[in-house]
């Protein structure tokens, strides 16, 4: 059982070190106002992983910063570098996008502790709703295409397309 624990425990670090990489995360470590990448600021509630990952879509590995100005330096290291990167600056809460009376709301299962990040995570999973099914997520796809729609699995029917399976690694900091 230990050795099955350890297995899982390096299969989610690689998976972190992955989402680090994609997001130019290393190339940003000494860069002002750089908090790490959004799986290393979240926590998700344990059974909500997929669905907050899919919901989270391509944002998942990006790099937060604390600011815009942060977000400049930023994109102008990634640039200096060659290298690229996604970054998302922290921000307080603006207008809230509100989720269809469909399923649940992902909102409530994601948080962080670091400031800013309410209004980010608002902004990037308050229209977002979780529903049991394939089949329920593409009827409420269907009745309201404005919003992201996730299953239990991390399928994902948004404006921007429809996707079958998690995007994300199941990896988070925590």
């Amino acid at each position: 059982a230990a050795a099955r624990w350890g297995a899982r425990a390096e299969a989610l670090q690689q998976a972190l070190d992955a989402a680090h990489a994609r997001a130019g995360a290393e190339r940003l470590a000494g860069v002002e106002g750089v908090l790490g990448t959004l799986l290393d600021v979240v926590e998700i509630d344990d059974g909500w992983e997929p669905a907050v990952e899919a919901a989270l879509g391509e944002a998942l590995s990006a790099v937060v910063v604390d600011s815009p100005a942060a977000a400049q330096r930023a994109l102008a290291e990634l640039r200096a570098g060659a290298t690229t990167g996604a970054v998302l600056a922290a921000r307080s809460v603006g207008d809230v996008r509100r989720p269809p009376n469909v399923g649940d709301p992902v909102l409530p299962h994601v948080r962080s502790g670091r400031p800013g990040m309410t209004g980010l995570l608002e902004s990037l999973v308050g229209g977002a709703v979780r529903v049991g099914s394939v089949d329920a997520a593409v009827d409420a796809a269907l009745t309201h295409p404005e919003a992201v729609i996730v299953t239990p699995e991390g399928d994902r029917f948004a404006p921007n397309g429809w996707r079958l399976g998690a995007a994300g690694g199941g990896a988070t900091a925590a």
